[in-house]
């Protein structure tokens, strides 16, 4: 227990890249969604709040490339690597959660900022109760996180050449996918489906996922090299 503690210790001392960077982004973006939305009549929507969830993939990739080797170099093992890294993920996800929320309500009693804007608060996504307000932020972040963290534990595991081949494979089993789904005419009743789906559904999927890319990871990072 220990390690894990100076797992995530170790984590939490890079504040810029967990803490200050994401919301940076997120913010600059903000503003200038915020600007414009001043400077046109009609009611202004944006995804603008995507580019924590694009941040969080990526620093999924970064961190493992960068702090695995060194855990390792300080006597950590890997399981007490992982379990570190799934905490710290798990902690700022849910800080994460908890601001977007916050931010959003905000939204709503400032009148979308005076300026019709849609920023935190994205119909679909924060549509329903208290409950799918929280799960769906954190269940996208969390998926997210843990996406960056399989594709380098398995550049890790696999190098450069094994990244290739795999890409490779899903790229060949995407595409016979999709001729099958266009030649047997699955493409309306996918469609149909789809729209059928509300955000906590979506992301009631991505529970499984989440727990299989995180198995997977950890499966990958017992046998890498550093």
């Amino acid at each position: 227990m220990n390690r894990v503690v100076s797992v995530v210790k170790m984590h939490s001392r890079d504040k810029w890249s967990w803490f200050i960077v994401p919301w940076l982004v997120m913010l600059s973006s903000f503003l200038i969604n915020l600007l414009i939305s001043y400077l046109v009549e009609e009611p202004l929507q944006t995804g603008g709040v995507a580019s924590i969830y694009i941040y969080m993939f990526i620093a999924g990739i970064i961190t493992l490339a960068q702090t695995f080797p060194f855990a390792l170099g300080m006597s950590v093992s890997r399981t007490d690597y992982f379990l570190g890294t799934s905490a710290i993920i798990i902690l700022t996800s849910i800080g994460s959660t908890i601001l977007l929320f916050l931010l959003g309500l905000t939204e709503g009693w400032t009148n979308d900022w005076g300026s019709d804007l849609n920023y935190f608060h994205v119909p679909y996504l924060s549509d329903g109760p208290l409950i799918n307000q929280l799960t769906v932020p954190l269940v996208l972040l969390l998926f997210m996180h843990y996406s960056g963290i399989l594709i380098a534990a398995t550049h890790k595991r696999t190098g450069r050449n094994g990244m290739f081949i795999i890409s490779g494979v899903m790229l060949l089993v995407s595409t016979v996918l999709g001729f099958l789904a266009n030649y047997l005419d699955w493409y309306p009743s996918i469609f149909k489906w789809m729209g059928e789906q509300s955000a906590v559904d979506y992301t009631l999927w991505m529970l499984p996922l989440i727990v299989i890319f995180a198995a997977a990871s950890y499966l990958l990072l017992r046998k890498a090299t550093i």
